[in-house]
């Protein structure tokens, strides 16, 4: 273990090599520790196949005996992997206000991002602006037009790979609240009692009667003519 960084790629064999018996006695112990796993015994390698970017890390080589105090060596094993999109955020948008879409990637080395429209890369001008920091990307449109409602594309990549995921930013649409409907109609009150005549609730009188009594109180003055 003479170098304390080992860069690997994905699915990369890997070896580590741990001499225990760095002191001439037949007491000498010692083993290779790893996310707080201890390999120990008489192997002086840890072999892994097609390491994955979870066994990223510091893997520890630890040797002692009766005569010295234990000898610690430490390596940091950094495993670079192509992009992989973790999180992409569409959005509701109000025309004439500020909407954002965001677009985050796991890669090691860090990813590169770029946004299309139409297969059209998009920059920062014209009321678009594009941020990104180590892992994540957004573009913020500053002031909504119906000509930026639409599917948009993130991509990321670093010199393994590329990816890409697809956003959209819709229209919000406001809820309209309809008009209550209006009741309108027409009741003629008299001052005194009459033929077909009703009293209403406040006392007074309404033509609200139905037709079949005009037409029996009719008859009747007409049987007596």
């Amino acid at each position: 273990m003479t170098r304390n960084k080992i860069p690997l790629w994905w699915q990369d064999c890997f070896l580590l090599h741990c001499p225990q018996l760095l002191y001439p006695n037949p007491s000498s112990s010692g083993g290779l520790k790893y996310g707080g796993r201890e390999f120990e015994g008489e192997e002086e390698y840890l072999e892994i196949l097609g390491i994955t970017r979870e066994q990223s890390g510091k893997y520890e080589c630890k040797a002692a005996n009766e005569v010295s105090s234990a000898d610690v060596k430490q390596v940091k094993v950094t495993v670079n992997y192509p992009p992989t999109i973790t999180e992409s955020k569409s959005n509701e948008a109000t025309t004439g206000r500020q909407a954002s879409l965001k677009c985050e990637a796991s890669a090691v080395p860090a990813p590169d991002f770029e946004w299309y429209r139409d297969d059209t890369r998009i920059n920062s001008a014209n009321g678009l602006e594009i941020k990104s920091t180590e892992g994540q990307s957004s573009l913020t449109v500053t002031n909504v037009t119906e000509e930026h409602y639409g599917n948009y594309t993130c991509v990321a990549a670093n010199k393994l790979g590329v990816t890409n995921a697809s956003l959209v930013l819709f229209k919000r649409v406001l809820p309209t609240i309809p008009h209550p409907i209006q009741e309108i109609g027409t009741t003629v009150h008299f001052k005194q009692k009459g033929p077909g005549s009703v009293r209403g609730i406040n006392g007074s009188i309404s033509l609200a009667v139905p037709l079949w009594l005009l037409a029996a109180s009719l008859l009747c003055l007409l049987s007596k003519c």
